[in-house]
């Protein structure tokens, strides 16, 4: 069977249907993330039981994910996409069969980590579905088309438990997540494995994390925990500030993120990763100043518009870094140890961002706090950019 090249267009088939089944996948996901802990309410368990079972997919996803780069590397990227996306479908159909906390708990586990090994597998393989000189803005427009399938799950979510309660939302889910593994055998077989069969399955510690990698995410660790403070904190805040319903913030930042990515994804492309990075991080540190002074809703609406940009340019640059950092038989520990980084980073800021509340008895202090990691970012990316050609240079 023949292997994908790098094509001459960027918006060819196979770049295409791979970013369908990312928005299906997307819209999937978010039909159901957003109502668990809801559901298992809804089905008489504690809220500590809800609780741990919701969690219990992020905690699997990111345990697995430093495994899932190696096993992408060593085995056939287009099947194992196919087996963890139909894995996804499966676990979904699964939730509206049981009430059991230990039934309920494992496919919750198994979901996070079909989950890790799909979104390492997909930013794997988009370097070699979009011309080299344009990854950053494949990866763009793929990160465009996922936060419309993320935005656009959870209302399609409540409609259908609306409309025949939580077993539709769960079917109708499970069967979207089905429809985009069986898109998966559209695709091309991507480029074989590298090494002989036994030489695949020796495993060293620099197969799992991609050290040429661990700047790029050293710096979305910061990045991450700046949007996990975002996400946690903003509602809280909102109403510490006397403002309801704030989650036009969120509107916000999904619009620009969107336009963001459009306008500015071939950037890093043409410029270089620095030059879309530094006024990334320069971006967000100025939106989190601004929450970290705002009393008014304009103020917000402020710092959602100039955060977001930052991310928009920032992100994607990352992302195509790291890919780009590595020979195509390695993306996939690349990929991983990229999620490692932003894994790390949204899983401790809620955590961070609570303490940092509670000894302050206010969110500002935390998202004053929190422009630190992403100095720090800057000054690691900065580091090694000049290690870098220092070494290149000699």
């Amino acid at each position: 069977m023949s292997e994908n090249r790098n094509p001459g267009r960027l918006l060819n088939l196979q770049y295409v249907l791979l970013t369908t089944i990312n928005f299906l996948v997307s819209v999937s996901y978010s039909m159901v993330s957003t109502i668990m802990a809801r559901y298992l309410g809804s089905i008489g368990l504690a809220i500590a039981v809800s609780g741990a079972i919701t969690g219990a997919f992020s905690i699997a996803s990111m345990v697995a994910r430093p495994f899932t780069g190696v096993i992408n590397d060593r085995l056939d990227r287009r099947m194992l996409l196919l087996g963890a996306t139909a894995g996804m479908g499966v676990c979904t159909l699964l939730y509206g069969q049981t009430d059991s906390y230990g039934v309920l708990l494992g496919v919750r586990l198994l979901h996070g980590m079909f989950f890790a090994f799909s979104s390492t597998v997909n930013m794997a393989v988009i370097p070699e579905l979009v011309p080299e000189k344009r990854v950053t803005e494949g990866l763009s427009y793929y990160g465009v088309v996922q936060s419309l399938g993320v935005a656009a799950g959870p209302s399609i979510g409540l409609a259908l438990i609306n409309l025949g309660g939580y077993g539709l939302n769960f079917l109708c889910s499970g069967l979207l997540a089905l429809l985009g593994a069986g898109a998966v055998l559209g695709l091309r077989p991507f480029r074989k494995p590298a090494g002989d069969r036994r030489s695949r399955w020796r495993l060293r510690w620099t197969d799992i994390i991609a050290v040429e990698c661990l700047a790029y995410a050293a710096v979305d660790v910061a990045i991450a925990m700046a949007n996990g403070l975002e996400n946690s904190m903003i509602a809280i805040y909102g109403a510490e500030k006397g403002i309801a319903n704030i989650g036009w913030y969120f509107t916000i930042s999904a619009a620009v993120l969107c336009v963001t990515r459009v306008a500015f994804g071939r950037l890093a492309d043409r410029r270089g990763v620095a030059f879309s990075l530094y006024p990334g991080l320069g971006l967000m540190i100025i939106g989190c100043l601004i929450l970290w002074r705002a009393s008014a809703p304009w103020m917000f609406a402020a710092a959602s518009v100039i955060k977001t940009v930052g991310v928009g340019l920032a992100r994607p640059a990352i992302q195509a870094a790291c890919v780009k950092a590595v020979p195509a038989e390695r993306r996939g520990s690349a990929s991983s140890t990229y999620y490692i980084g932003s894994d790390i980073g949204q899983g401790t800021s809620p955590a961070i961002g609570g303490r940092i509340v509670d000894q302050a008895g206010s969110c500002g202090p935390a998202f004053l706090l929190f422009t630190i990691p992403l100095a720090l970012g800057a000054l690691i990316f900065g580091w090694f950019e000049r290690r870098t050609r220092k070494g290149q240079g000699a």
